[in-house]
């Protein structure tokens, strides 16, 4: 090959290569979504009401539940609080708070039994940087306890996640069942609740069908989808991943965004009470794309 075309022939090559790595302003656009999203899951995470702030989680007896740093107790805090700080009195699906410290609901010192849960309410409770309210899954009522000066706060910073591909935002059609299904789904603490499914939603991937059905209705964030894929116990989370799907329109069609696919909070806490993916939702094929996982 004589100079002049070996030069000529370089340059081909590398003008090529360059149009080829040029984005669309459509593309750019979607990359930035993503990345903003990315930034959005750490700021959730780490929020409020996030997941990297849980200190525990305890399932209260019919009956007294003491609760307290001694280890007497039937429940044991943090040792930011005091030995006993009090009891949760769980009667007939109802809890109450009975107070022996100076705990706060409301910015207000609670001083008498108070009752902390009903069917209507369920006030979150506050001393020093410690909060915690009641929660029920299923038949089961507990403790979720934050601590707003976890250690996590402070040290995570970052998620793993495959390359951003648009080839992976699949377009779906929803499927609306005649009848309803009401699937049992598992949690993680060995629980059973039960959730009605309405529909599927029908898509493909390299020439092949494929469904995924939600858990029950729409949300502000759109339907909730929890999956299985052949990553999952291999790159990604083992007991699959998380998903949201827009509300579809008119006729049906909505986006199924697989770089938007999420760790359960059990991917990042001890103290969450994850649901486990439906045998429909197991995906026979390796969906590499959105949060990967390599261990706690």
């Amino acid at each position: 090959m004589c100079k002049s075309f070996r030069v000529f022939y370089i340059a081909t090559v590398f003008i090529v290569i360059s149009l080829l790595g040029c984005s669309s302003p459509e593309e750019e656009e979607y990359y930035a979504s993503i990345q903003n999203w990315h930034k959005l899951r750490i700021d959730s995470l780490k929020g409020e009401t996030g997941f990297l702030n849980l200190a525990g989680l305890y399932w209260l007896q019919e009956g007294e539940n003491t609760f307290g740093t001694d280890t007497a107790n039937h429940i044991e805090f943090p040792s930011i609080g005091t030995p006993l700080m009090g009891s949760f009195l769980l009667q007939d699906s109802l809890v109450y708070l009975v107070p022996s410290a100076p705990i706060k609901i409301k910015g207000k010192v609670v001083n008498d039994t108070t009752l902390i849960f009903s069917h209507k309410e369920a006030p979150v409770m506050t001393f020093n940087s410690l909060r915690w309210f009641v929660i029920k899954r299923g038949e089961h009522i507990g403790i979720r306890l934050r601590d707003f000066d976890h250690p996590l706060l402070q040290s995570f910073d970052s998620i793993d996640y495959y390359e951003t591909d648009p080839a992976w935002r699949v377009e779906a059609q929803w499927l609306v069942y005649k009848d309803t299904k009401l699937i049992p789904f598992s949690n993680i603490v060995g629980m059973t609740i039960e959730y009605p499914v309405f529909g599927s939603f029908n898509f493909t991937i390299d020439g092949k069908e494929y469904k995924l059905e939600p858990l029950g209705k729409l949300s502000s964030d759109g339907y909730f989808v929890m999956f299985y894929d052949k990553t999952s116990g291999h790159s990604t989370y083992g007991s699959g991943r998380y998903i949201y799907i827009p509300e579809p329109d008119s006729l049906g069609h909505s986006y199924i965004d697989f770089n938007k696919a999420f760790n359960p909070p059990c991917a990042f806490t001890a103290f969450a009470t994850c649901l486990f993916p439906h045998k429909e939702n197991r995906l026979p094929i390796f969906i590499e794309a959105g949060e990967k996982f390599s261990g706690h």
